[in-house]
Formats: C-alpha cells, sequence, structure tokens
C-alpha cells in the first residue's frame, strides 16, 4: 500500500491553505496551480510527518544598518534593525494583532523606511517611518477583496510602486507619489488570460521602466513592462508550462535583467535577458529536489548570488560569475535549519541572508563575499515569526 507524504516544499502551500491568508472565517482564498501540485507527493515508503513552514522575512540595508521585516505571531508585523557589523537587533512592532496576512516587503526609500504587505480581508497596507524611528505610518493601499499574495515594493525616486496578485489571479500595480497617501490602480494583466498571476510576482524598476516577474498559468513565468509611466504593460513568456514552481526572484544585472525561480521537480532555475530584448536564456542552477521554496537573488559586483531553502530543510547558496554559467553551491546552515523562504542582501563586502527557522526563530548569516564561512545571529528566539 503507498502512503501520501506531504514534502517540506508542500508544506509550505498547506500552511498557506490553513492560515486562510487573512480570509474571514469559513472562507477560501483562490490557490494557485503550484501550490496545488504541490500540496501532496505520492511515494513509496513511509515519512515523517511534515513541518509547517513559516513566513518568509524581507531584508534591506539602509545606510549603515540592516533592516528586516517579517510577519510575527497572531499576524503582527514586526521590524528589527541592527548596525552593520554588530550582532545587536533592536526590534519594533509596526502594527499589532491581526493585521499582516503574507510576507512584508520592505524597501529604503531616501530618509524613510516603506513595507508593504497583505492585511486582512486581502486588503493591502502600506507602511512607513523615517529612518531611525519607531513611529511607523499606515496607509490602506486597496481594501477587502484586493491582494492574494504577497506584495513586491519597488521606489523609483520618485514614485513607490507596488505589484500583488489580485482577485481570480489577477495582476495589479499600484504607486503613489512619494510623501503622498493618493494610491493609483492599474491592472497588468486580468482575470482568466493566459498570462495570469499564480504566485506573488517580484518588481524592480529598471531605469525608465517598471518590470514585473511572476509565475503564470500552468507553472509558465511571465514577464511584464510598463515604459516611462505609460500605463501600457508589455508581456513576455520568460518559460513554458510546467517550468516554474515558485515565486520568482528578479533583478537588474548591468545592462540584463535576471530571474530566479523554483523549477520543476524541485530544481532550481536561472534566466537572463538583455534588458528589453525579449529573448530570455536559461541556466540550471541545481537540479531535481535541490530547492524547497521560491529563492532570493542578488548581484554583487561581477557575480550573481541566489539562497533558497534546500532539500531537508537546509538553506543553500549558490554564485556564479556574471556572463559565465558554473554555478558554485554553498551550505549555509544544516538540515532542519530553515523553515521559510529566505531574503538576501548585499552589504558594502558582505553577503546577507535572513529566514525563518523552522521553531519560528529569525535568523541571521552573513559571509565577506568571495569566503564560504557563513556566521550564524539569532535575530529573534522561538516563535517570533508567523
Amino acid at each position: 500500500m503507498r502512503k501520501i507524504i506531504v514534502s517540506r516544499a508542500a508544506a509550505g502551500a498547506l500552511a498557506v491553505l490553513c492560515r486562510g491568508n487573512g480570509s474571514p472565517a469559513g472562507s477560501r482564498r483562490s490557490v494557485s496551480g503550484s501550490l496545488l501540485a504541490a500540496a501532496v507527493v505520492v511515494l513509496g515508503l513511509a515519512g515523517a510527518a511534515p513541518a509547517m513552514a513559516n513566513t518568509a522575512p524581507s531584508m534591506s540595508t539602509n545606510g549603515n544598518d540592516v533592516n528586516i521585516a517579517v510577519e510575527g505571531a497572531d499576524h503582527s508585523l514586526l521590524f528589527f534593525r541592527a548596525v552593520n557589523g554588530s550582532a545587536t537587533w533592536h526590534k519594533q512592532t509596526v502594527a499589532g494583532t491581526g493585521t499582516a496576512f503574507s510576507a512584508p516587503s520592505m524597501a529604503p526609500d531616501g530618509k524613510d523606511v516603506n513595507i508593504a504587505v497583505e492585511g486582512a480581508h486581502h486588503s493591502l497596507l502600506f507602511f512607513w517611518a523615517v529612518n531611525g524611528s519607531a513611529a511607523w505610518h499606515k496607509q490602506t493601499v486597496a481594501g477587502t477583496g484586493t491582494a492574494f499574495s504577497a506584495p513586491s515594493m519597488a521606489p523609483d525616486g520618485k514614485d513607490v510602486n507596488i505589484a500583488v496578485e489580485g482577485a481570480h489571479h489577477s495582476l495589479l500595480f499600484f504607486w503613489a507619489a512619494k510623501g503622498s497617501a493618493t494610491w493609483h490602480k492599474q491592472t497588468v494583466v486580468g482575470t482568466g488570460t493566459a498570462f495570469s498571476a499564480f504566485s506573488a510576482p517580484s518588481m524592480i524598476t529598471n531605469g525608465a521602466d517598471v518590470n514585473i516577474a511572476a509565475e503564470g498559468a500552468s507553472n509558465s513565468l511571465v514577464f511584464y513592462r510598463q515604459v516611462s509611466d505609460s500605463g501600457t504593460w508589455s508581456v513576455e513568456q520568460v518559460a513554458g508550462s510546467g517550468t516554474t514552481s515558485s515565486a520568482p526572484s528578479m533583478t537588474t544585472n548591468g545592462a540584463d535583467v535576471n530571474i530566479a525561480a523554483e523549477g520543476a521537480s524541485n530544481s532550481l532555475v536561472f534566466y537572463w535577458e538583455v534588458s528589453g530584448s525579449g529573448a530570455w536564456n536559461a541556466e540550471q542552477v541545481a537540479g531535481p529536489v535541490t530547492t524547497s521554496t521560491a529563492p532570493s537573488m542578488t548581484t554583487d559586483g561581477n557575480d550573481v548570488n541566489i539562497a533558497a531553502e534546500g532539500a531537508n530543510g537546509g538553506l543553500d547558496f549558490y554564485w556564479a560569475v556574471n556572463g559565465t554559467q558554473t554555478w558554485n553551491p554553498e551550505q549555509i546552515a544544516g538540515p532542519d535549519s530553515t523553515g521559510s523562504a529566505p531574503s538576501m542582501t548585499t552589504n558594502g563586502n558582505d553577503v546577507n541572508v535572513a529566514a525563518s527557522g523552522f521553531n519560528g526563530s529569525l535568523d541571521f548569516y552573513w559571509a565577506v563575499n568571495g569566503t564560504q564561512t557563513w556566521n550564524p545571529e539569532q535575530v529573534a528566539p522561538p516563535g517570533t515569526v508567523g
């Protein structure tokens, strides 16, 4: 008799389903094809009970500080900061119980720190504080029934931009002039189209353009571009059906746009195009059964860096010299250390990675660029991360 066993990758999907992600009692949120596909893995042998995944953090550097935002216990929203090079983490409660129902997105914006998150009843919320201040200001970007994923945020000097999966797998874009509480909405792609969004998006600004990547229908990978505030979104298929099993991570790298995502059979895949060309090139970073979450990606001088939760709950790091296809693996933390997708930044000569532990701790790792010695710090104890 064959037993049905839930994998760690599927556990994250089930955690989203069980938590309801902001739905009122008794309701069901829309569920992507990739979550359903990941929900059950049929194996020939019995296995241990699954661990439930925690919410991924968001991390940024801001002057001399490292900042981390994360959904806390009871759907609170928490912020942690440390002076670069210090292991002393300072905690702030951005918003209390019943506020945050997704992983946040955080970005520095001049003298301010900005955080976006899915709120209760699928609303979309925005918080900002003057850098170094504990006074957080709240804005409602969009009300009930709007947001059905973690958002992605990218300031571009004059504006703050937010992208999020909307109802029925639509993809929505919101923007506000910096310092304004007036949010403007655009529908990037609507309900039921061939390129509907089935995951949290990733967004970057690229010169005068705004770029968004998301998992599309049938586990494809799709890229959208808006040129110079035109309001017109062009669409490109990065990879076809059956290629993509997670939300993507996207960066710019000189004249290129780079995207990383969990691929078929829990592999890790990297895509790049010369900006504006529409010609996407694929590379396999790591093979089947290596990757259990959405990745996080940064560029660092002459290198491209990718972090992801690996098999057996470890935390893995890959790097390649820009322009090569040789990906070098490193283990940041061993089995059963990691309970969420990671967030990664570069900070001067260091590479920083944050992730939740399986026990709900918030963990931080750093390495001097070019070395394989990863230094762990506990930002917050078990039970902190929701």
